[in-house]
């Protein structure tokens, strides 16, 4: 089979089923592994900065937040100078959590990309960029 969205669909069905299980490990979904990756280099975000960096609607953002503070990888608390609004910060748990996903993803990443050539995953790197870029949730709709 040659077709590129054809392959496109199932390689894509494969990884993302892989990469569900590697963070089943630790209780968590991708979103919420998103989640963890921008609160860890912000510091901390409001839940509204969160949904339009992560690109998840306040709806579901509050469900992805309450899994998280159940397992002790975030917590909410209201921001000192603003009572209206909450701030959603990495807990020490979660810091510790995310080190060990992000080299459980580094690995299955690498398990993944095992038959590519540095060069040739730069290039799907590249090209999936591009892709991506065309696509309504690249363009930030």
């Amino acid at each position: 089979m040659t077709d590129p969205g054809f392959l496109l669909s199932r390689v894509g069905a494969a990884v993302r089923a892989g990469f569900k299980d590697v963070l089943a490990g630790w209780g968590i979904r991708p979103q919420q592994y998103l989640i963890l990756l921008i609160l860890d280099a912000r510091g901390g975000a409001s839940q509204q900065e969160l949904c339009t960096a992560a690109r998840i609607d306040s709806g579901n953002m509050v469900e992805l937040l309450d899994g998280l503070e159940a397992l002790r990888y975030a917590q909410r608390a209201r921001d000192p100078h603003d009572r209206r609004r909450y701030v959603v910060t990495i807990t020490p748990a979660g810091r510790s959590a995310l080190a060990d996903l992000r080299r459980a993803v580094g690995e299955y990443n690498e398990r993944v990309l095992s038959p590519l050539t540095g060069r040739e995953r730069r290039q799907l790197a590249a090209t999936l960029g591009k892709l991506f870029a065309t696509t309504a949730e690249g363009r930030g709709r």
